[in-house]
């Protein structure tokens, strides 16, 4: 396994984002994640890169509507 650190957008008042990449049976696999803080919101999102970075916004946007 292997971990490196990748930009996260600026929402919140922390922001942090990793890329995981590990091998199991023979098969790759790539996972992003990405946390933000807003007050005492953390929203955390894990799976494929492409797909955190497609829906991080709204769930952020959902949890800030909520708390």
């Amino acid at each position: 396994m292997t971990t490196q650190t990748t930009t996260a957008p600026k929402l919140g008042e922390e922001q942090w984002s990793q890329l995981l990449a590990y091998s199991a049976g023979g098969q790759r696999s790539v996972v992003k994640q990405t946390a933000i803080r807003s007050g005492t919101v953390l929203v955390v999102v894990s799976g494929s890169p492409g797909l955190v970075d497609t829906h991080l916004n709204k769930a952020f946007a959902k949890a800030k509507v909520v708390s």
